[in-house]
């Protein structure tokens, strides 16, 4: 099931657990949902009660924090490298990573990540190892940064449509923008980007990733009493 089969306020209670999960890597007390959500204790021991009952959550009454969500989180998007020799860019051959991006924003089901490589798009403080989000449903706009497959290689560039012609420019002097037709066989706009994650803002969020998965499983480790998540 998903959270569409829950009522509203429900969805209200699991999407706190989760966040309060994802923020502190430990379920929270009946209290601080129902701090959370203004509304009483009681009531929010009755929707986890219920939401069991529709298999959303475990929840042991009697114990502090004893909740366990059961939903399955969407899977990570797909980070794209470097594409090997006779296979295309987006292809399974060149995964490199995946990434939960729906924590950080709201994603189509089709989008992927791309990690900066090279200095041609300085100019728009875009620089190695930055993440970007791309979205291959979204038709470019003049100005937008696209990432596009040219001669079989991706590129990052500014996109511009003039009379005819696509150009792809750079953001820095030292790189001479690209000129492609929109027929030709070997050009491909992969996708928008929508967002990007800076490559220091990704270590810290790794860091604090791993810290909470050694706080649970120190928690874990305790034995009978302490929940699981």
């Amino acid at each position: 099931m998903g959270t569409t089969e829950l009522t509203p306020r429900q969805q209200d209670v699991y999407t706190f657990v989760q966040r309060y999960v994802e923020n502190n890597g430990y379920p929270p007390t009946l209290q601080e949902i129902a701090h959370g959500l203004g509304i009483q204790p009681n009531a929010a021991r009755t929707h986890l009660l219920l939401m069991e009952k529709k298999r959303a959550v475990r929840y042991v009454p009697g114990i502090s924090r004893g909740i366990e969500l059961l939903l399955r989180r969407p899977a990570g998007i797909p980070i794209y490298g470097t594409a090997p020799a006779g296979h295309p860019f987006l292809s399974q051959e060149n995964i490199v990573d995946t990434f939960e991006v729906r924590k950080y924003l709201t994603a189509s089901d089709d989008i992927f990540g791309v990690y900066v490589r090279g200095d041609s798009m300085k100019g728009a403080e875009l620089a190695t190892g930055d993440l970007l989000f791309v979205d291959p449903k979204r038709e470019p706009r003049n100005g937008e940064i696209v990432v596009a497959s040219v001669e079989g290689q991706p590129t990052i560039k500014r996109f511009y449509r003039e009379n005819g012609p696509i150009i792809l420019r750079p953001e820095n002097k030292k790189y001479k923008p690209i000129v492609v037709n929109q027929s030709d066989d070997n050009f491909r706009i992969l996708g928008v980007v929508v967002g990007m994650i800076r490559a220091l803002d990704k270590r810290k969020i790794d860091a604090l990733t791993e810290e909470h998965r050694s706080h649970s499983r120190a928690l874990r480790s305790k034995g009978p009493g302490q929940p699981a998540w």
